[in-house]
Protein backbone atom coordinates (compact mmCIF):
# COMPACT_ATOMS: atom_id res chain seq x y z
CA UNK A 1 0.00 0.00 0.00
CA UNK A 2 1.58 3.22 -1.01
CA UNK A 3 1.44 6.22 1.43
CA UNK A 4 -0.92 8.34 -0.15
CA UNK A 5 -2.96 5.34 0.54
CA UNK A 6 -2.36 5.21 4.11
CA UNK A 7 -2.90 8.30 4.85
CA UNK A 8 -6.47 8.32 3.42
CA UNK A 9 -6.88 4.82 5.17
CA UNK A 10 -6.40 5.63 9.21
CA UNK A 11 -8.59 8.46 9.19
CA UNK A 12 -11.05 6.58 7.83
CA UNK A 13 -10.67 3.57 9.91
CA UNK A 14 -10.43 6.32 13.13
CA UNK A 15 -14.12 7.67 11.95
CA UNK A 16 -15.18 3.83 11.48
CA UNK A 17 -13.83 3.14 15.05
CA UNK A 18 -15.81 6.41 16.43
CA UNK A 19 -19.36 5.54 14.75
CA UNK A 20 -19.35 1.77 16.49
CA UNK A 21 -18.65 3.40 20.35
CA UNK A 22 -15.25 2.20 20.67
CA UNK A 23 -13.59 4.36 22.96
CA UNK A 24 -11.00 3.60 25.70
CA UNK A 25 -11.64 2.66 28.63
CA UNK A 26 -8.80 4.85 31.04
CA UNK A 27 -9.23 8.39 30.16
CA UNK A 28 -10.77 11.02 31.16
CA UNK A 29 -13.02 11.29 34.69
CA UNK A 30 -14.65 8.02 33.76
CA UNK A 31 -10.32 6.57 33.54
CA UNK A 32 -9.94 8.20 37.05
CA UNK A 33 -12.94 6.28 38.40
CA UNK A 34 -11.84 3.35 36.99
CA UNK A 35 -8.39 3.37 38.52
CA UNK A 36 -10.28 4.32 41.71
CA UNK A 37 -12.41 1.59 41.85
CA UNK A 38 -9.82 -1.19 40.43
CA UNK A 39 -7.48 0.11 43.31
CA UNK A 40 -10.26 -0.93 45.72
CA UNK A 41 -9.83 -4.34 44.64
CA UNK A 42 -8.69 -7.05 48.00
CA UNK A 43 -6.82 -9.82 46.47
CA UNK A 44 -7.31 -13.29 47.72
CA UNK A 45 -4.98 -16.07 45.67
CA UNK A 46 -3.35 -19.29 46.91
CA UNK A 47 -0.31 -19.72 49.04
CA UNK A 48 1.59 -20.94 46.33
CA UNK A 49 4.63 -19.68 44.52
CA UNK A 50 2.35 -19.71 41.60
CA UNK A 51 -0.28 -17.73 43.49
CA UNK A 52 2.22 -15.70 45.16
CA UNK A 53 3.43 -14.48 41.40
CA UNK A 54 0.07 -14.25 40.49
CA UNK A 55 -1.15 -11.58 43.51
CA UNK A 56 1.83 -9.06 42.66
CA UNK A 57 1.14 -9.53 39.34
CA UNK A 58 -2.43 -8.60 40.01
CA UNK A 59 -1.54 -6.02 42.49
CA UNK A 60 0.65 -3.96 40.01
CA UNK A 61 -2.31 -4.56 37.47
CA UNK A 62 -4.92 -3.13 39.35
CA UNK A 63 -3.54 -0.45 40.76
CA UNK A 64 -0.30 0.31 39.28
CA UNK A 65 -0.48 4.01 41.00
CA UNK A 66 -0.23 2.26 44.27
CA UNK A 67 -3.44 4.13 45.87
CA UNK A 68 -4.14 3.12 48.85
CA UNK A 69 -8.03 2.94 49.16
CA UNK A 70 -10.50 1.26 51.54
CA UNK A 71 -11.09 -2.31 50.01
CA UNK A 72 -14.65 -2.20 48.71
CA UNK A 73 -13.96 -5.72 46.56
CA UNK A 74 -12.62 -9.03 46.82
CA UNK A 75 -11.03 -10.95 43.94
CA UNK A 76 -11.06 -14.40 44.83
CA UNK A 77 -8.65 -16.66 42.90
CA UNK A 78 -8.33 -20.42 42.40
CA UNK A 79 -5.45 -21.58 40.13
CA UNK A 80 -5.09 -24.91 38.32
CA UNK A 81 -1.63 -25.72 37.16
CA UNK A 82 -0.88 -28.42 34.48
CA UNK A 83 2.42 -29.64 32.98
CA UNK A 84 2.44 -31.43 30.02
CA UNK A 85 4.81 -33.30 27.92
CA UNK A 86 5.25 -31.56 24.66
CA UNK A 87 8.59 -33.34 22.73
CA UNK A 88 9.49 -36.36 23.68
CA UNK A 89 12.82 -37.84 22.37
CA UNK A 90 12.69 -41.58 20.29
CA UNK A 91 14.66 -42.09 23.79
CA UNK A 92 11.76 -41.51 26.01
CA UNK A 93 13.32 -38.44 27.06
CA UNK A 94 11.21 -35.27 27.35
CA UNK A 95 12.70 -32.16 25.48
CA UNK A 96 9.80 -29.86 26.66
CA UNK A 97 6.70 -29.00 28.54
CA UNK A 98 3.32 -27.01 28.33
CA UNK A 99 2.58 -25.03 31.44
CA UNK A 100 -1.14 -24.42 31.42
CA UNK A 101 -2.53 -22.14 34.29
CA UNK A 102 -6.07 -21.67 34.64
CA UNK A 103 -7.68 -18.88 37.10
CA UNK A 104 -10.88 -19.07 38.04
CA UNK A 105 -12.44 -15.73 39.65
CA UNK A 106 -14.97 -14.35 41.16
CA UNK A 107 -15.15 -10.90 42.37
CA UNK A 108 -17.68 -9.97 45.82
CA UNK A 109 -18.37 -7.08 47.63
CA UNK A 110 -16.63 -7.01 51.07
CA UNK A 111 -19.58 -5.36 52.91
CA UNK A 112 -21.99 -8.72 52.10
CA UNK A 113 -20.06 -11.22 49.91
CA UNK A 114 -22.00 -10.85 47.15
CA UNK A 115 -20.55 -11.63 43.70
CA UNK A 116 -21.20 -9.56 41.61
CA UNK A 117 -19.02 -10.93 38.54
CA UNK A 118 -17.24 -14.37 37.73
CA UNK A 119 -15.30 -15.69 35.09
CA UNK A 120 -11.98 -17.86 34.23
CA UNK A 121 -8.76 -17.23 31.89
CA UNK A 122 -6.29 -19.49 30.92
CA UNK A 123 -2.81 -19.38 29.57
CA UNK A 124 -0.22 -21.95 28.40
CA UNK A 125 3.26 -20.97 28.34
CA UNK A 126 6.30 -23.73 28.03
CA UNK A 127 9.86 -24.59 28.76
CA UNK A 128 12.74 -26.27 27.38
CA UNK A 129 14.55 -29.13 29.83
CA UNK A 130 18.12 -28.89 29.11
CA UNK A 131 21.08 -31.07 30.78
CA UNK A 132 21.51 -28.86 33.95
CA UNK A 133 18.96 -29.30 36.30
CA UNK A 134 18.89 -25.76 38.00
CA UNK A 135 18.79 -23.92 34.24
CA UNK A 136 15.23 -26.34 33.65
CA UNK A 137 14.09 -24.93 37.36
CA UNK A 138 14.87 -21.32 36.23
CA UNK A 139 13.40 -22.06 32.82
CA UNK A 140 10.25 -23.77 34.53
CA UNK A 141 9.68 -21.07 36.86
CA UNK A 142 10.02 -17.91 34.38
CA UNK A 143 7.10 -19.75 32.21
CA UNK A 144 4.75 -19.78 35.27
CA UNK A 145 6.01 -16.44 36.06
CA UNK A 146 5.30 -15.66 32.14
CA UNK A 147 1.31 -17.37 32.77
CA UNK A 148 0.73 -15.63 35.99
CA UNK A 149 1.38 -12.02 34.01
CA UNK A 150 -0.79 -12.54 30.93
CA UNK A 151 -3.17 -14.05 33.75
CA UNK A 152 -3.34 -10.76 35.27
CA UNK A 153 -3.61 -8.69 32.72
CA UNK A 154 -6.59 -11.39 30.82
CA UNK A 155 -8.27 -10.31 34.70
CA UNK A 156 -7.56 -6.83 34.48
CA UNK A 157 -9.33 -6.69 31.21
CA UNK A 158 -12.07 -8.50 31.91
CA UNK A 159 -12.45 -6.74 35.66
CA UNK A 160 -12.39 -3.29 33.75
CA UNK A 161 -14.64 -4.03 31.61
CA UNK A 162 -17.27 -5.30 34.03
CA UNK A 163 -16.77 -2.11 35.99
CA UNK A 164 -17.44 -0.34 32.42
CA UNK A 165 -20.62 -2.27 31.81
CA UNK A 166 -22.12 -2.37 35.35
CA UNK A 167 -21.35 1.68 35.83
CA UNK A 168 -20.24 0.52 39.23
Amino acid sequence: MSWSRRGLFVPALASLAGACNLRPLHMGLEGERLHALMAAIEIDTPLTPVGQALRDELADALNPAGLTLEPRYRLHVTLERERTALAIQLDDRITRFDVSLAAFFRLARLSDDRTLYRSAVRRVTSYNVVREPFATLIAEQDADRQAAQAVAQQIRSLLALHFDDAGA
